[in-house]
């Protein structure tokens, strides 16, 4: 069987994502004993992703210095998450559940060719994100819906963002390095239909 490559496709991820990419990797190494000694101790992970946000928080108050500072954090985070991408490709070998169970992605990977029903993405403006579903037949309208941080154990902790006749909406006002939790139900002459699975999305 052939090695198995991760791809470093976190390099390319903006600031607040790479945050939430650097929880997620610490979360998930920290109690896997496939990984008993990272070259780079995750305790400096943490470290390193905390730092990381805070630097960005200053720099979008601050001035040019807190932006040298947000960029030098930025490339010992880049620098270690690479060390850590290649522990984890040296340890996974031939097993590419291992590299997914560290919270990288595979090199390679096949990508889908049918059209996305439900998907998030940044909006034009900082605290904004684009929410785009399929269109169903005989939809009257989409009933958009958020959560923060977590997902909620019950309904109750869902909150309605918007009710639209277009299976599009852009959401304005979102807290910035902050992560959300989307889903869209259709309403149709039927009634209301079963909500999408949630997509998780760090806003910036």
């Amino acid at each position: 069987m052939k090695r198995v490559h991760v791809v470093f496709d976190f390099i390319q991820l903006p600031i607040p994502e790479k945050v939430a990419w650097g929880r997620n990797v610490y979360a998930v190494m920290n109690m896997n004993p496939a990984f008993p000694l990272p070259d780079v101790p995750l305790v400096v992970i943490k470290g390193d992703t905390d730092l990381l946000e805070t630097s960005y928080l200053n720099a979008r108050n601050g001035g040019k210095e807190c932006t040298v500072l947000m960029h030098q954090a930025e490339a010992v985070w880049d620098d270690n998450m690479r060390k850590t991408a290649r522990y984890v490709e040296r340890i996974a070998d031939v097993d590419p559940a291992i590299v997914l169970s560290a919270g990288f992605n595979l090199a390679k990977q096949p990508i889908p060719s049918q059209r996305t029903e439900f998907s998030v993405e940044a909006g034009k403006t900082s605290g904004s994100v684009l929410l785009r579903r399929q269109a169903v037949p005989g939809a009257k309208s989409y009933i958009w819906q958020f959560c923060v941080h977590a997902l909620p154990e019950t309904e109750d902790g869902w909150k309605i963002a918007e009710v639209t006749g277009k299976a599009s909406v852009e959401l304005l006002d979102l807290t910035p390095v902050t992560k959300y939790w989307f889903r869209v139900a259709s309403v149709s002459s039927q009634g209301t239909s079963a909500y999408n699975d949630p997509i998780m999305h760090v806003v910036t």
